[in-house]
């Protein structure tokens, strides 16, 4: 087993690089030479979770887990990972920056994936360190836009979010939306990423074509998307469809109620299948949970560069 410091996985990771290895590791998903084992956490004491999800790559050649702690709302995550055939294990590294830059990665691919020639403007929902990440990836792997709308609850942090993202790209623009209308109006693109337990999005401010793509509210309580807005989408994908049943306040709502169902939700790999005609499909919501896949693909990615 070697060590990799945090350093070096710093030194290593970046937007393109999580995404050309979560790129790998969905089209591994979609040749079928993948196993995903959905998250299963446990709650013990005051404010305190131990967690794991685990998957292997068999064209990678490697397996492994995502083990994380949460003490006091602080959290710990480590990936183990393993040689396939031998079962040695090859490493473990600190995986805290690769599980954001990760989740921002799906993001960035689902647009490449997904967006039509009209889709001209984006809206992030959100402005913690998530919505950060996924705007970076976004501006960094993916072709501009228009006009990029922010909007949060938080007039204060959505000054700054914009302030920010000004003054780092500044020949693009952003808008500082005060609230949910404003913020979706003329938006083609929209990207959640917020622990609400409420809807952020609602069906009248939306255009007859958009892409949704939930990164937050990754629990069955919490919901950033209306009822009706999955009612009215003509596809609907997760990252992986077991875990969404556990997961998914988004979609277990509604299906519960009987506006959709399981049948209707594809995993997001299997657009890279190419069976699935995206020519007609004009309202579209991705809900992207997370899952030990990417991980395991960007701690592979990182363990061939450092070895």
């Amino acid at each position: 087993m070697i060590t990799i410091s945090k350093k070096k996985i710093n030194n290593i990771l970046s937007e393109q690089f999580a995404y050309d290895c979560v790129l790998k590791g969905i089209k591994s998903q979609s040749n079928r030479s993948t196993y995903v084992n959905p998250r299963s956490a446990k709650s013990f004491g005051n404010n305190k979770l131990i967690a794991d999800m685990a998957a292997s790559i068999e064209d990678m050649q490697v397996f492994g887990f995502k083990h994380y702690t949460v003490n006091n709302g602080k959290y710990y995550y480590y990936i183990y990972l393993y040689d396939f055939y031998s079962k040695e294990l090859l490493t473990v590294m600190e995986a805290e920056k690769i599980g954001k830059y990760r989740t921002a990665a799906v993001t960035s691919l689902a647009i490449d994936k997904l967006r039509t020639s009209k889709m001209k403007n984006l809206s992030i929902i959100g402005t913690g360190f998530q919505a950060k990440q996924q705007l970076n990836s976004i501006l960094t792997c993916n072709s501009k836009f228009n006009k990029i709308f922010i909007y949060s609850l938080s007039e204060h942090n959505r000054e700054i979010f914009v302030t920010q993202f000004k003054n780092k790209y500044r020949d693009l623009e952003f808008v500082n939306c005060p609230d949910e209308q404003s913020a979706l109006i003329d938006s083609d693109i929209i990207v959640t990423a917020t622990n609400s337990e409420f809807p952020v999005i609602h069906n009248q401010y939306l255009k007859d074509h958009y892409l949704i793509i939930g990164m937050g509210a990754a629990t069955p309580y919490f919901i950033e998307i209306d009822k009706n807005i999955i009612g009215d989408c003509d596809l609907l994908l997760v990252d992986d469809k077991d875990q969404a049943k556990l997961e998914s306040g988004d979609l277990l709502s509604p299906i519960s109620i009987g506006i959709s169902n399981w049948n209707n939700v594809l995993n997001f790999s299997e657009i890279f299948e190419k069976k699935i005609d995206l020519n007609n499909k004009n309202k579209i919501f991705f809900k992207s949970l997370g899952i030990a896949l990417w991980d395991i693909a960007i701690a592979k990615g990182i363990y061939d560069l450092a070895t």
